[in-house]
């Protein structure tokens, strides 16, 4: 019973915490650097949105969690989990300096937000994964 109650809190505080992450800026860069007309190197919308999503689903399965009191629900942060860290580590090898042949990287560095995203995402997935070992060990 305290178990899952401690995993839904920390799902949620882990979503709550990727919502954070996205409102911040996820790169450091000097725009001087850049050839005219190359994209900004940080998270574009539609990656956004999709983190978003993530976590919106992650937050909904870790108060359905603390609502019922079974770790099943919670379960599922995994998916949610490791889609947001899938997506930052694509981030962070592509914004990473030398790697100049993928994408124009000079200048770059991940800010704050880049971070708080990624760790979010590896909470979720450690969550999950600890709800998901809670319910077989229960059956």
């Amino acid at each position: 019973m305290a178990g899952n109650r401690a995993l839904g809190w920390a799902g949620t505080v882990a979503a709550v915490g990727g919502g954070v992450g996205l409102a911040l800026p996820t790169a450091h860069y000097l725009p001087a650097h850049f050839p005219p007309g190359a994209a900004e190197p940080d998270l574009d919308l539609g990656l956004r949105l999709a983190c978003a999503g993530a976590l919106a689903f992650a937050f909904g399965l870790a108060v359905l969690t603390l609502r019922r009191r079974q770790d099943e629900p919670l379960a599922f942060t995994t998916l949610a989990g490791i889609a947001v860290a899938g997506i930052l580590l694509r981030y962070l090898i592509v914004t990473l300096p030398k790697d100049d042949d993928l994408a124009p990287s000079a200048g770059v560095s991940p800010a704050v937000g880049a971070w708080v995203l990624l760790v979010s995402g590896l909470v979720l997935v450690a969550t999950g994964l600890a709800a998901a070992a809670a319910v077989q060990r229960s059956t």
